[in-house]
């Protein structure tokens, strides 16, 4: 074993925040040990170990397709139509429609962001699941988007992303294909600069978390056989015809160092670029609690300031509920 270091040594090795190793640490996702001074200590290369075999979305097979591609002057759309000629994928059924959208997105996405040279493709398919794994070795998509919102830390940028119409290029792009493939997958999970971003349908959850990425972005898709959701289901449920993306549902817990949320500074970041949308499901699962100085300007003084938005906490616990009920009689 080598020397056992700190949490704050840690968090200078791997880039991570104190807070977050120290959540993974209580939950027993990387090792860890007490000092006789009740300390806690860690074996550096132990926990790059256990960040690196943290489990994967993808089949533990190889995969039946895959190709790597020099991004300059590159087509999504061809790389795609090679993929489902290979595997003979039906584009024509819901789950190829949701495949096509979300492998040509996700793809898109490193040939106009990464500032990548080349992309690695991976795609698996089966007659019960739908899978791919695409790597560029760019910059890394939350530093990318950190830069360009003007953030203070990647881990901000990545929950940004939960909410849509976040993007640094609005020119070419509208911030919809990581949140809409997020949302039609089973489970989508984005690695780059050290951190994870799950988002899980089938268990109904949405974690951020550290990754052993830390060069360019790693993106992972999984799609059960026959889906549980469509494509065209998925954007009904936040677009309408005349206004196209208008609700989002950001998730309130990755937007501050806890869970926790006090302060009015931590609701006006949650806030940020939310002006976009018309209706706004605010999701509080994971939340212990909330202060009053959060809760009135979230729902008192963003509101007054941006007429018409409408605002609907949902998962709320109990102390939470009684939180947002006080504000609202307010």
């Amino acid at each position: 074993m080598s020397d056992l270091v700190s949490i704050g040594e840690l968090s200078a090795n791997l880039g991570l925040p104190i807070k977050t190793l120290r959540r993974l640490a209580d939950r027993g996702e990387i090792p860890s040990s007490v000092s006789a001074g009740g300390h806690r200590r860690f074996d550096l290369e132990g926990v790059r170990t256990a960040l690196a075999t943290t489990d994967s979305t993808m089949p533990a097979r190889p995969p039946e397709w895959s190709s790597r591609d020099e991004l300059d002057g590159l087509s999504e759309s061809d790389v795609w139509l090679r993929a489902r000629t290979g595997l003979e994928i039906d584009g024509s059924t819901d789950a190829g429609r949701a495949a096509t959208y979300a492998f040509t997105e996700m793809l898109n996405n490193a040939i106009d962001h990464s500032g990548s040279q080349w992309a690695d493709s991976e795609v698996w398919s089966t007659s019960s699941a739908f899978a791919f794994r695409i790597r560029d070795h760019g910059d890394g998509v939350f530093a990318h988007l950190q830069s360009g919102l003007g953030l203070s830390r990647p881990i901000e940028a990545a929950a940004e992303l939960t909410k849509g119409k976040r993007t640094t290029w609005r020119e070419r792009h509208s911030g919809e294909g990581i949140f809409f493939t997020s949302k039609v997958a089973g489970v989508f999970r984005l690695s780059a600069n050290g951190l994870r971003l799950t988002v899980d349908n089938l268990r109904g959850d949405v974690a951020l978390g550290v990754s052993p990425v830390r060069i360019g972005t790693l993106v992972e898709f999984t799609l059960p056989l026959p889906p549980a959701r469509t494509l065209r289901s998925v954007f009904e449920e936040f677009t309408t015809e005349d206004r196209g993306f208008v609700r989002s549902r950001p998730t309130v817990k990755l937007f501050g160092t806890g869970l926790a949320f006090i302060s009015r500074s931590e609701a006006r970041r949650l806030m940020e670029g939310m002006e976009a949308f018309d209706d706004i499901d605010l999701d509080f699962a994971g939340v212990d609690d909330v202060g009053q100085g959060f809760v009135d300007e979230l729902l008192r003084v963003w509101p007054s300031e941006h007429g018409g938005v409408r605002l609907v906490p949902t998962n709320m616990n109990e102390a939470v509920e009684f939180m947002v009920n006080r504000a609202r009689r307010g």
